[in-house]
């Protein structure tokens, strides 16, 4: 067993509640060892626009988007120092921006975050990843699934996806982050924490992403290629994510990564 400090802290939310915005989802993952410095986040509230000159003005300071996602809060973007991503730059369409992610490609850019509101895509591509290559489809993930066990075979691993309603969109890249990975299901908040907290944690292994969408959690996870016994925090929507993320802070644990989800369409 493994004896790291491992802990979540979570607000179960009701599952039975249908209203779309009801399945919006915040999920925070906070991790220590990281090196970032100077921290900070922004959150717009449900249908609110994205307010692009918070994150130009911050890139004038030297801060670099770490993770960005549609959540219960609406738009909740984390930026910092000392992310190692050199430029950055970013797509927000109501359309999937095929011709600007192979533009950017051919510059020397990789998507390091992909998230989708329910009318919008957000992509953020950035320089200095030390991502060798990527592939990107949508589908549904039964189709999905044996295309991610091909690339995997090919040295490829999931570093983004994003649900929008009706059909999945994973990103896989070579990258040097991580050295193993896998990924597991699951529909409650509660069975979704004590999986985490047993049969990821308690056998070794860090979550590297969780999104929610068709009414369940992905979550990804596996090893790093160095730092496996930093400690973790998963946060599902806190009640006040101001407060969780100052207190973190206030640990000297940093924000690694937000993700959200959508309630699948009718």
């Amino acid at each position: 067993m493994n004896n790291r400090l491992k802990l979540i802290v979570a607000c179960l939310v009701c599952i039975l509640c249908t209203s779309s915005y009801a399945q919006n989802k915040t999920l925070l993952i906070s991790e220590s060892g990281l090196p970032y410095t100077e921290q900070t986040w922004y959150s717009y509230g449900l249908g609110q626009p994205l307010e692009e000159t918070d994150i130009t003005s911050n890139w004038n300071l030297g801060k670099r988007i770490v993770s960005a996602a549609y959540t219960s809060e609406g738009w909740l973007v984390i930026m910092a120092k000392n992310t190692g991503y050199t430029h950055q730059s970013f797509s927000l369409t109501d359309k999937w921006p095929e011709e600007w992610i192979e533009s950017k490609t051919k510059e020397g850019f990789a998507i390091t975050s992909l998230s989708r509101s329910d009318k919008e895509w957000l992509v953020v591509m950035s320089q200095g990843s030390g991502i060798t290559g990527q592939t990107i489809w949508r589908n549904s993930w039964a189709t999905l699934a044996p295309w991610i066990t091909e690339q995997k075979e090919k040295g490829y691993f999931i570093t983004d996806l994003a649900y929008d309603g009706s059909a999945w969109t994973v990103v896989m890249s070579k990258t040097p982050k991580y050295l193993s990975q896998g990924y597991m299901w699951e529909s409650s908040t509660s069975e979704l924490l004590s999986r985490v907290q047993n049969g990821i944690w308690g056998r070794g292994f860090n979550i590297h992403q969780v999104v929610y969408g068709e009414g369940s959690y992905v979550v990804i996870f596996g090893n790093y290629s160095n730092g496996d016994d930093r400690f973790q925090n998963l946060q599902v929507n806190p009640d006040d994510p101001k407060e969780y993320i100052h207190q973190q802070w206030d640990r000297g644990i940093c924000i690694a990564y937000v993700g959200g989800g959508l309630p699948q369409k009718k």
